[in-house]
């Protein structure tokens, strides 16, 4: 286990560095875009085509995980992506003042963004085999820790360093971090089976397979379900909602905008460092952990829709982590005993090509619902969508109870 527990360290260490690019990265070409041309639609461009090209790669994600070991696929995406990273900076500094510049700046982000989608999955079917059974809860609390402070430190730094550095230089130290993380990732050691040679008439079949997986397991099917449903409600603190929120139902400036959103990532890092002091309580009541979370997010939600004191929005955007990193971290572990190895790392890519498709969506919907009946309605929708996800998770109380494997092979879902 010492191999293991240093891999572990490994992977979480070169998964922060990775994660504290992508954002810096994302920042820094969003203000370059900007600045070049002045279009906020070009600016919008870059988030959009990140989102799309995640969605459509967890679509071919399990070709790749089916021919490739999950370590070497997730080595190769990221050098792949250190190098597009270096060419990134390369035409940064050519300039992107023509067609041809503008249509490569996308390519790139589209082809990164991929190539993350495709890689991911197989990270995270990695943690447990680097962990013990009953290490799954710490192990999943402490990497939910490490990428929450990546989070809350990239803006506040990104906008820093922009202004002392400049997009160019930090581009390149975004290159950088690519470059350490791709150096730790590769220490990586795991025993892995080795690699199948794909048949070109089964791909379909490859590509269902984790559908499949989710939708026979009547736990996955009941934790994917709710995860559809709070992240189509996890849309309404997108940025463009919470800022109507900020003006039309608080009644303050701008400001209290990035107050809110500062207060929502330092409370989820609070939390991950609060469940990760009582993993091994959590541990035998993960299904009761989940519940109250809906609970409790749905009466937040609510709170913060109908609240009209700015600190009562600063403190429900605070603790709205708890509850959520509790959620999270219990829900990735249940996932976790379902399956191993490729079977989990194509559960993950399936997973997350429907929470990348339904967040997308929800941007869209409550933004216009938000603009048709109000930001404070827009709210209690969400609500419901909260309800709906405890009503699930409550009739299938006794699935989300069992251990390991044991009810993989159920078919039915109520």
């Amino acid at each position: 286990m010492v191999s293991a527990k240093r891999s572990f360290h490994f992977l979480w260490s070169g998964q922060t560095f990775g994660n504290l690019g992508d954002i810096l990265y994302i920042i820094c070409l969003i203000t370059l875009v900007y600045k070049e041309t002045g279009s906020v639609l070009h600016m919008a461009l870059i988030p959009f085509a990140k989102t799309m090209s995640l969605l459509i790669s967890g679509f071919i994600a399990p070709l790749f995980i089916e021919k490739y070991r999950r370590y070497t696929l997730l080595t190769t995406t990221l050098t792949a992506k250190t190098l597009l990273l270096l060419f990134l900076c390369l035409l940064a500094s050519y300039g992107i003042d023509t067609q041809i510049t503008y249509i490569l700046l996308y390519i790139f982000i589209i082809i990164i963004s991929m190539l993350e989608g495709i890689g991911n999955p197989a990270r995270r079917s990695m943690i447990p085999d680097l962990v013990k059974d009953e290490d799954l809860v710490k192990a999943n609390s402490f990497i939910s820790i490490t990428n929450q402070t990546s989070m809350l430190l990239s803006w506040p730094l990104g906008s820093i360093l922009l202004v002392v550095w400049g997009e160019q230089n930090m581009l390149l130290l975004t290159f950088g971090l690519f470059l350490i993380s791709s150096i730790l990732t590769a220490q990586i050691q795991i025993n892995e089976k080795g690699a199948q040679q794909q048949k070109s008439d089964s791909k379909w079949l490859t590509i269902k397979e984790g559908w499949f997986l989710i939708f026979r397991s009547r736990k996955l099917t009941t934790l994917t379900l709710m995860d559809v449903l709070e992240n189509f409600g996890h849309g309404v603190w997108i940025a463009a909602i919470l800022y109507v929120y900020v003006d039309t139902a608080i009644g303050k400036g701008e400001e209290w905008w990035g107050y809110i959103n500062a207060a929502f990532f330092a409370g989820m890092m609070v939390a991950g460092i609060v469940v990760y002091r009582f993993s091994k309580k959590m541990e035998p009541y993960l299904g009761s952990v989940i519940m109250i979370s809906t609970l409790c997010l749905l009466g937040l939600n609510v709170w913060f829709g109908l609240t009209t004191s700015a600190w009562s929005a600063l403190w429900v955007s605070f603790i709205f982590g708890f509850p959520q990193m509790a959620r999270d971290v219990s829900q990735n572990t249940l996932i976790q005993q379902t399956h191993k190895d490729k079977q989990l790392a194509k559960v993950y890519a399936s997973h997350g090509t429907l929470v990348y498709g339904t967040f997308g969506i929800a941007t869209l919907v409550l933004g216009w619902f938000a603009e048709e009946y109000g930001i404070r309605t827009t709210y209690m929708l969400v609500a419901t969508m909260f309800l709906l996800s405890f009503i699930i998770a409550y009739t299938n109380r006794k699935v989300l109870h069992t251990n390991k494997q044991s009810d993989a092979s159920k078919h039915t879902f109520f």
